[in-house]
């Protein structure tokens, strides 16, 4: 989509969503149909970036094809989703995902190294919730909890 080039969001406290790559994913969701919040982001506080037909989601960029920088990266953002989800009533939210977007050209590259990060991210105990890799307008689950 090409929307995010000329479309300006605003989060839930009514600023301007600058996060190139929540955007990224947000409008994977909104074109899919889904129910997207951009949220507000606090000062001194975790908050995962979206919510997601209700599901706090965190979105990281991919900077690396290492497995031990994608684990760290999922283990990131899960802390960030569940600090989310301490701060707010379970009626607001359901669970917890992390997206992974990736910019490399090479699909099968960025699968992997998201694929090999979550298995290790999981049997360190990381893992709350759904893992999926967002390449190049193509949603693909990694695995869940």
């Amino acid at each position: 989509s090409e929307r995010g080039k000329s479309k300006n969001y605003l989060d839930t406290g009514g600023h301007k969503v600058t996060d190139k790559n929540a955007i990224a994913v947000g409008e994977y969701y909104i074109d899919n149909g889904s129910y997207v919040a951009f949220l507000q982001e606090k000062p001194n506080q975790k908050r995962a970036d979206l919510s997601v037909d209700g599901v706090h989601t965190e979105v990281k960029g991919m900077t690396s094809t290492s497995t031990n920088k994608v684990a760290n990266n999922i283990k990131e953002a899960f802390e960030q989703v569940e600090a989310d989800n301490r701060n707010y009533p379970s009626d607001t939210h359901r669970d917890g995902r992390v997206v992974i977007l990736s910019k490399y050209p090479d699909a099968r590259t960025a699968y992997k190294a998201v694929e090999g990060g979550y298995r290790k991210a999981k049997s360190k105990g990381y893992v709350k919730g759904d893992v999926e890799l967002l390449h190049n307008g193509i949603m693909y689950h990694i695995g869940g909890k």
